[in-house]
């Protein structure tokens, strides 16, 4: 069977969590908004899980939002402000330009409204431009959305001070944050943070898919609140109103205990992850793919130097990613050639184009994620893999890599 190194688009659904699952969609299966004895086993379930993510961010219960992904809840978190509380006002909207499409297209729908939506510029490692980030934020400014770890190359966002700084230069403005690729696995935002909402998902914690949760660290959001976020799905008035539609308890259910599971386990993963990623990179040094000097490596490691350790991004310039990707898998080792929510697009990686790597660099990466499931013998196989796979390309095109530029060009004659 092939090692999977696309944890960051996903995690096998851990044993506890399939149970629940199976339980509250066959013996439990009661309408948790019922009042029989049935329906009330389904939404004890719901109220523990609620009760326990408003401990782990220290809200109120009322401000935990079951969702059906983490995608719904950014949506939620941009729509829900932009056409709520600051309906019908001049407003602009702040996003990083290397967040996930779930915010980038939510808030670029926005400008159908009139709403005035804005991309936040970033080196070329992934950081924030502390200058066009302050001159961006206007009176107007209403929300900004930085996520607390990108998928696609791993960087990390200091959000919490990130939100401070927002909030000093415009005290009125409200600051949201996708944590889909760092909750379980980093310290989130709680509600003394500065930091108004906070959007995560089950299936990237060894959770089942089909729920994620908007958690609204600002109490005034709420829809009896001053501020009253506007719903995208109205109905019944589950979830306090702020999401209606019959709630799938097993789902929650199993995205709590997955939940409790990986923040028991927080520091031991990022240290063994760590350990994982160095080990790859003492591999790939030991091979000859990866040197010191860039101008020497044949391998680009994309990933900036103080990302998390859980997420990798590589080119080999001179190969397509996509073919190379069908290579490793052939051979055992499952890698990403993106984020998976982009992967049916042919467009260039937004997120490598707004780091400015060249197009033949964006074309041949590949994402490696790992987790505590793998051992320091699957990253030597899976760095023995490219090495083999990289040779067997070689041998079909009939030339050899190192011979191109760093960029992928080729040389001049």
């Amino acid at each position: 069977m092939a090692i999977f190194f696309d944890t960051a688009s996903t995690t096998r659904c851990c044993a506890e969590a399939l149970e629940l699952v199976a339980a509250y969609s066959g013996t439990h299966f009661g309408n948790p908004s019922s009042s029989h004895a049935l329906g009330q086993q389904s939404a004890k379930a719901i109220g523990e899980a609620r009760v326990f993510f408003s401990e782990v961010f220290d809200v109120p219960p009322e401000q935990v939002v079951f969702t059906g992904s983490g995608t719904e809840a950014d949506n939620l978190a941009i729509s829900g402000v932009a056409l709520g509380p600051f309906s019908g006002k001049p407003q602009r909207v702040l996003v990083s330009s290397l967040e996930h499409p779930a915010v980038k297209k939510s808030a670029a729908a926005l400008s159908a409204f009139g709403i005035d939506a804005r991309t936040l510029p970033v080196t070329e490692n992934g950081e924030i431009i502390a200058k066009e980030f302050l001159n961006l934020i206007t009176r107007e400014t209403s929300l900004i959305s930085i996520h607390q770890v990108n998928n696609v190359v791993g960087s990390a966002y200091p959000v919490t001070e990130l939100a401070r700084t927002a909030k000093s230069r415009t005290p009125g403005v409200l600051f949201h944050t996708d944590a889909v690729q760092a909750f379980g696995k980093l310290p989130a935002p709680t509600g003394k943070s500065g930091v108004d909402l906070v959007s995560i998902s089950s299936h990237k914690i060894e959770g089942p898919k089909g729920v994620g949760a908007l958690i609204l660290l600002n109490s005034q959001l709420t829809r009896s609140g001053q501020l009253g976020l506007r719903p995208l799905i109205w109905g019944g008035d589950q979830e306090n109103g702020l999401r209606s539609g019959t709630q799938n308890a097993g789902l929650i259910a199993g995205f709590h205990v997955a939940a409790r599971r990986s923040l028991s386990k927080m520091k031991e993963f990022i240290s063994h992850t760590e350990s994982l990623r160095a080990r790859l990179r003492i591999q790939l040094t030991a091979c000859g793919l990866l040197d010191p000097n860039p101008s020497r490596s044949l391998i680009r490691w994309n990933s900036p130097p103080d990302s998390i350790p859980y997420i990798v991004n590589l080119s080999i310039p001179g190969l397509s990613a996509g073919p190379f990707s069908r290579l490793l898998e052939e051979r055992g080792c499952i890698v990403a050639t993106g984020s998976a929510c982009g992967s049916h697009s042919s467009d260039a990686d937004p997120v490598l184009t707004a780091l400015g790597l060249p197009v033949e660099i964006q074309r041949s990466a590949i994402r490696i994620s790992f987790s505590d499931m793998h051992s320091v013998a699957d990253i030597d196989l899976l760095a023995k893999t490219i090495e083999d796979s990289i040779t067997h390309m070689e041998r079909l095109q009939g030339r050899k890599l190192r011979s191109r530029n760093r960029d992928g060009s080729e040389p001049r004659k």
